[in-house]
Parts: structure tokens; sequence; C-alpha cells
């Protein structure tokens, strides 16, 4: 298992520090295991972040893509460039697992001429959320995507999903057999973080980090909340959207705008319980593993969402019901008997990056999908 080289890789104009950083984690835990496996992030020149996993294209310039024409020029070159660079990387590699990019001749055109076996990694369902907006030009996307994306996936040796229900959906889509396809989680990488217990003993805070997409239901959470008479704080983290300005009438919420990651460890101490996403139907989605929600329970913070993910409902994940807000008050109480100590550790086993890592490459090797006999 530790002699067969894997590359797991992705190619973005405009990586997200969430994904970023979960690549790193992944390089991290791939070295402790003690596995030949890297990991590489292929991006424009010039992308801030300063994340090891960065491998910076000299053909493209994080400068260039101020308007649609110009970011559409460097994604083609981008995608371009990353595939021939994934061609020439066939001599150090066995084994590809590439991060699923919708409606790309690139990856098509790789997948039907790389002779190692190639995995797609895919972290939702592809077609439903391009067509989320409803703007014609999601619609061709998702059409697109429609039509180039099962082909291009039943050339690949196998699927990798991040929950089942995604696995489900790209069987459908492409006709695979289950066979070819396994779950890998997302996950963080533990280190000593010194919880710290800040917490009140009366009044429930809450923290909501996120970017505030559509599926992340802040806007059902408000009004939720709207009428209720009980004494919160919900701190909201991140770049509110222009039509959740209103919510400044409420004294109970409090918006922080964009933190640095340690800015949000020192906030979570204070808090009782993470928020998750309650809108992901509005994706076609019943399931998930936000990476958010990891890092909420390694900082010792039980999470409560409207979806199920593959941390089993219990003391550590709740699910609720149509973002009904007496149940997360509830949940919010119940949890605050548990040490923060206890809900990092509890966790751990369901979300370590080097457990769910070992058991992706177990289950790869176990099961001989690889067709890979090295020397």
């Amino acid at each position: 298992m530790k002699n067969i080289r894997f590359l797991h890789s992705a190619a973005l104009l405009r990586p997200p520090s969430g994904i970023c950083t979960q690549m790193d984690w992944e390089q991290e835990a791939a070295m402790e295991l003690g596995l030949n496996w890297r990991v590489k992030m292929f991006c424009p020149q010039g992308t801030r972040g300063g994340f090891k996993t960065m491998l910076f294209d000299e053909k493209t310039n994080c400068h260039e893509l101020e308007n649609k024409a110009d970011a559409l020029k460097s994604w083609l070159k981008l995608r371009r460039n990353y595939h021939r660079w994934l061609l020439n990387q066939q001599s150090e590699v066995d084994v590809f697992l590439l991060r699923y990019y919708v409606h790309d001749p690139f990856q098509a055109y790789f997948v039907r001429k790389c002779k190692k076996p190639v995995f797609f990694v895919h972290h939702t369902l592809e077609v439903p959320e391009l067509a989320l907006p409803g703007k014609l030009s999601s619609l061709i996307r998702a059409r697109l995507e429609s039509w180039i994306g099962p082909s291009t996936l039943r050339k690949a040796t196998g699927i990798v999903g991040v929950t089942q229900e995604i696995v489900d959906y790209e069987l459908s889509r492409s006709g695979v057999h289950e066979e070819r396809a396994t779950v890998y989680p997302n996950g963080v990488l533990y280190r000593d973080l010194q919880l710290m217990d800040c917490r009140g003993k009366d009044v429930p805070e809450m923290l909501f980090v996120a970017n505030f997409a559509p599926w992340h239901g802040l806007d059902r959470l408000l009004l939720a909340l709207k009428d209720s008479r009980h004494d919160f704080v919900l701190h909201l983290v991140g770049r509110i959207p222009e039509e959740y300005k209103q919510i400044d009438n409420d004294a109970r919420i409090k918006v922080h705008g964009e933190l640095s990651s340690q800015e949000i460890f020192e906030l979570s101490q204070r808090c009782w319980i993470g928020l998750a996403s309650f809108a992901l139907d509005r994706n076609k989605m019943k399931q998930a593993c936000p990476l958010k929600v990891r890092e909420y329970l390694m900082l010792g913070l039980p999470v409560c969402g409207d979806y199920t993910d593959t941390i089993p409902s219990g003391r550590l994940f709740k699910k609720v019901e149509n973002t009904d807000f007496d149940e997360i008050i509830m949940f919010a109480r119940e949890s605050r008997s548990m040490a923060k100590e206890d809900v990092s550790v509890s966790a751990k086993k369901l979300i370590d990056k080097k457990n769910l890592l070992h058991a992706l490459v177990a289950d790869l090797v176990g099961k001989d999908r690889l067709g890979v006999h090295p020397v």
C-alpha cells in the first residue's frame, strides 16, 4: 500500500481557503501515515494564501480575472495546462485522484488518454447545483454537464464521493457499477488546540461560520428566530449578503464579518453549539459532510443542521427539521453539559483526516480496484 504512488489534485482559478486547507491537511496526514501520496492545487500565479500544496501555473495570473472575458480565457488556459501537466506526471504516478470539474473538455480528453487509473472525487450533485440560480447561463452549464459528464465518468477507473448520496447520484447518471465507487468524507487534521471553556451558564451562544450561499439557509434561520422570545446570542461570521442587513435590528445577533482562524477559535470558546446548513434541499441534497462542521467539532462544538451528516445524529450532531428554532435552543441547552474536550475527543475517530485517508487507501487497495502492482 505504501509503495503505490498517488496524486490527488485539483485546479481552480480562485481556490477557496477551505479547500486549500483541506488539501494541506491531507498532505500532512499522508506524510504522518507514511503514504506515497502527493496533493496539489494547480492555480494561477499570484494566488494568495501561502498553502503548501499550491502549484502555480506559469501561463495564468490571478490579476487577469477582472472581467468575464479575461476570466474565461484564463479558465481555458488553466484547465488545458493542468491536464498537460497531469499527462506528464504519468511516469511518477500510479493512481490519479482528481477533483471533478463540471463540463470540462480537457478533463474528458485526459481520462481517455491517461494510461494510469483515474478516480474522480465529487463534492456535490453537479447538475442540480449548476441549475440552482435558474438563469439562462446556469441552465446552459447544467445542460453541458448533463451531456459531457456521464461519458467522462464512464471512462474513469472509479468514483469517490464525500457522501453516499453523492456516490449514488454519480452512479445513477453515469451507469457505472457500484463496485467502482467509494465514500471519502471530509475531515480535519487534529492538533493540540488546548481548548478553553469560556461559556456562560444561562444564555446559549451559537456560532454560524459560512460564506452564506443560498444552501446555508440564513434566511430560514432568521425567519425562524424572528419571533422567538428565547434569550440567546447568534454569532455570524462571514460576508453577509446585502438582503440580510436588517439583522442589525436584533440585538441578539452579532455580525462579525470575516475573521481569521485564530479569531474564530477564540470566539468558539464562548459558544455552546455550531450551526451548519439549513437549506441543502435547494441543491437537491439530503446528505452532506461540510468541512466547517468538522472544524466546529474539533473545537468542541456540537452541531445542528437540517440534513443527514455522515456523523450519526446524536450528541455530536443534531438534525433539526424545518429549522425549528425551539429545537435548536433545546439542543444548545442539552449540549451545555458536555465538556468541549469530550466533544472534540469523541468526534476524532469520525472526522480525523488520518483515519479517513487510511480507510480510503485501504478500501481502494483492498478491493483491488487499482490494477497497480508496483515493485
